[in-house]
């Protein structure tokens, strides 16, 4: 009964729950490694939307922070609408390294489609895009999410 009970399917509240968690946790480790400093990553992402103004006022960091947490989410409801269903078998951190790699190239492909970053990442640069999708934002949103396995 008990695990009848643990075993249930994610509500939004907690894929948004989740979204945002990962989301704070990867920011944070990007903008305090120095890989992404602030503002400068939010004006990025704002840039996706509304062009090369982003960089023109703060006003955007807003825009950008609202983008990235959108973003999250949408990556956590495919963790909860796929990775769930279609890995149930694997452990959650198992199914969350597959996930966190599938976040960076899905992200990388949507970056470098809007021009945003020059060119795929290598060396030391792909170790760290590699880090920060699977370790700060892959795993936090597994683990919210891995009683719904």
């Amino acid at each position: 009964m008990a695990q009848a009970l643990a075993k249930r399917p994610p509500g939004v509240g907690r894929i948004i729950g989740a979204g945002i968690t990962g989301g704070i946790i990867v920011d944070l480790f990007l903008i305090l490694s120095r890989n992404a400093p602030f503002p400068g990553i939010y004006m990025s992402i704002a840039s996706g939307l509304v062009g090369p103004a982003a960089f023109s006022s703060p006003g955007y960091i807003a825009l950008g922070i609202v983008l990235h947490l959108i973003i999250s989410i949408v990556w956590a409801a495919i963790y909860a609408a796929l990775f769930l269903r279609f890995l149930p078998k694997l452990q959650w951190w198992a199914n969350a390294v597959i996930f966190g790699i599938v976040v960076m190239l899905g992200m990388q492909v949507l970056l470098l489609g809007k021009h945003l970053e020059p060119a795929f990442p290598t060396g030391s640069g792909l170790v760290m895009v590699l880090i920060a999708h699977v370790v700060f934002f892959a795993l936090p949103v597994a683990y919210i999410l891995r009683n719904d396995l």
